[in-house]
């Protein structure tokens, strides 16, 4: 197939458009570089993808990249003949002409969209900012796939549409009282994609991500594990912003885990549905904590400070995506921790020494 990824530059993303590639799908990633952390982390992600599509680097030293690249082939070994291509266009999703262009020019078979304002204490700032790019953006991309018979819309929603759950939670819980403006973006596309699919009948499969979303090369900015590793190495005191300190527990998910579920969201024509994307298994911070401190072998310091009044400690039930899907998470904590913590000591310096993490 041909594939859409918006939002490709980024961590998620970028594991998502080396997936498709070695199964041999071809990829179109899309980004707008925002500003919400630094260009060249994303420009390393792209051209990590450029080398697994046997393509050349665009951005990055050869030198930098060569140990990572070798060292994350030894986590996917493969022996596909064939690979997919790899294209990357520079672009905002809220520039409907724009994207109207690249939909002339490569016709997708299928959208998987990554692309958003990420991150639940700045969007209570910025809530306007959230849903022009979450909302608008997401319109853009649903109106032009019905414009251009795309078959499978795959929207990456979030746990955060939740709210606050005591419990394990199920898709027919619903999203309409989440606790963030975050939050609510997603909810909100989640109905309006809903409303494309009885108007106009194409496959939009929701997959609602519960994190945050750990591995290598995680996202630098505002994730738990990569401020962890980096503080260790840079020998500064974690803050945690926890509702119960280290006691707290969440759903995170390992990055190749949820690559595999946003693949069978994206393989599944079912009409319309949505499924949670976790691992069902919340793990208290002390035990991150003691897994980063272990492979690093080094001690992590921290201090508690009070949790964002919109994070939340969610933990998922994924009944709906095993039967529906297939899905099913198979990486242990420590050795995704361990795997994040060898690609973090193979980078180079100015990314190991990025700061506001």
């Amino acid at each position: 197939m041909k594939i859409l990824v918006t939002g490709g530059a980024g961590f998620i993303g970028s594991f998502v458009s080396r997936a498709l590639v070695r199964r041999g799908d071809d990829v179109i990633a899309i980004d707008n570089f925002d500003d919400y952390y630094p260009r060249v982390c994303k420009e390393f992600n792209l051209d990590l993808v450029n080398l697994s599509a046997k393509q050349p680097i665009q951005f990055a030293e050869k030198e930098e990249l060569a140990p990572v690249y070798e060292k994350l082939c030894t986590y996917y070994p493969s022996d596909k003949a064939e690979l997919g291509k790899f294209e990357f266009e520079e672009i905002d999703i809220l520039d409907f002409e724009g994207l109207k262009k690249i939909f002339e020019k490569h016709r997708p078979d299928a959208i998987i969209h990554l692309a958003a304002m990420a991150g639940v204490p700045l969007s209570a700032k910025k809530p306007r900012l959230y849903t022009s790019v979450n909302v608008d953006g997401s319109v853009n991309l649903l109106e032009l796939s019905k414009d251009f018979g795309v078959k499978q819309f795959v929207f990456a929603s979030t746990a955060s549409a939740y709210g606050q759950k005591d419990h394990k939670v199920k898709e027919e819980e619903g999203v309409s009282y989440p606790w963030s403006i975050y939050g609510a973006t997603k909810s909100a596309v989640e109905a309006i994609s809903h409303a494309f699919y009885k108007l106009f009948g194409f496959n939009v499969a929701i997959a609602r991500i519960f994190g945050p979303i750990y591995g290598p090369l995680q996202r630098p900015y505002g994730m738990l594990i990569q401020r962890v590793i980096n503080y260790v190495h840079n020998e500064k005191i974690v803050t945690v912003y926890g509702i119960k300190g280290l006691e707290t527990a969440k759903d995170f998910t390992y990055i190749d885990d949820e690559v595999n579920g946003l693949l069978l969201c994206l393989d599944k024509n079912l009409g319309y549905n949505a499924y949670n994307i976790g691992t069902s298994d919340a793990i208290a911070m002390k035990n991150w904590f003691n897994a980063v401190g272990k492979a690093m072998g080094k001690e992590v310091k921290y201090e508690i400070v009070e949790a964002d009044p919109g994070d939340i400690a969610t933990s998922s039930d994924i009944t709906k995506a095993k039967t529906m899907l297939g899905y099913e998470p198979l990486m242990k904590y420590e050795e995704g921790v361990k795997r994040q913590v060898e690609i973090f000591e193979l980078m180079p310096d100015w990314y190991k020494k990025l700061e506001n993490v």
